[in-house]
């Protein structure tokens, strides 16, 4: 009864902490966590609750906007939207985009991600300093499968906040569809499973809507992780 008991309690101790999203340990200082850059570990953004996030806005109609990207620089800054870019006949056009603090009211640096229907070459280049400094994705996900999404190719950029960046796209067709997300809004937490039983141990590790590393899992509570016949309890 007592083991039944303290199962049920993880259980919905568990449901309730999926419904409020990641919330602090007491007495861990994570401040300086949540105002890093992307972490040097995050090589793909692939399958994320970001990634589900984004596919949401590209299939509602109502969050599509049109801009003519071989015309000006059209700024793309709006949160949750989809952009449907029109390009020139080559297939080559930019855009605008102004990062704001997300990660904490002082945050100078922010990870943005790009997703893009098409596998595009993506450029950031810098116009807020003289001279203009010209940024590469410090990742690039191609081959993404969510569902029937469309955004198949993401692309990430350290930016500096408040700063004017123009997006230069080079696309195989002549519109692209993109989705910017900030990656702190869409963080993750995950926890070391060093038994591999699918339960990681009570210590966080957040990780800004990368893919978990491996040895890393979303379910903690783990109380002997060096048994994978005991956990959950």
């Amino acid at each position: 009864m007592k083991r039944t008991k303290r199962t049920l309690c993880g259980a919905l101790l568990g449901l309730s902490l999926a419904a409020c999203g990641p919330l602090d340990e007491a007495g861990q200082d994570v401040t300086s966590e949540r105002q890093q850059p992307l972490e040097a570990t995050c090589t793909s953004v692939a399958n994320t609750d970001m990634t589900v996030h984004a596919c949401l806005h590209a299939s509602n109609p109502g969050d599509n906007v049109n801009v003519n990207g071989a015309s000006g620089a059209p700024n793309i800054s709006t949160q949750h939207r989809h952009y449907t870019v029109a390009l020139s006949g080559g297939g080559t056009g930019k855009v605008t985009y102004v990062p704001i603090a997300r990660s904490s009211t002082t945050a100078t640096v922010e990870s943005v991600a790009f997703y893009a229907t098409q596998n595009v070459t993506l450029t950031a280049v810098d116009t807020s300093v003289t001279p203009n400094v010209t940024l590469t994705a410090l990742v690039s996900t191609n081959g993404i499968s969510s569902g029937s999404c469309l955004l198949h190719h993401a692309r990430v950029f350290d930016l500096q906040v408040g700063h004017t960046y123009e997006l230069n796209i080079t696309s195989p067709t002549s519109s692209v569809g993109m989705v910017p997300e900030y990656l702190h809004d869409n963080r993750g937490r995950y926890y070391r499973d060093a038994d591999g039983d699918g339960y990681g141990a009570n210590t966080p590790l957040y990780r800004f809507a990368c893919e978990a590393p491996a040895g890393y899992v979303t379910q903690r509570f783990d109380c002997d992780d060096t048994n994978p016949a005991i956990f959950n309890c």
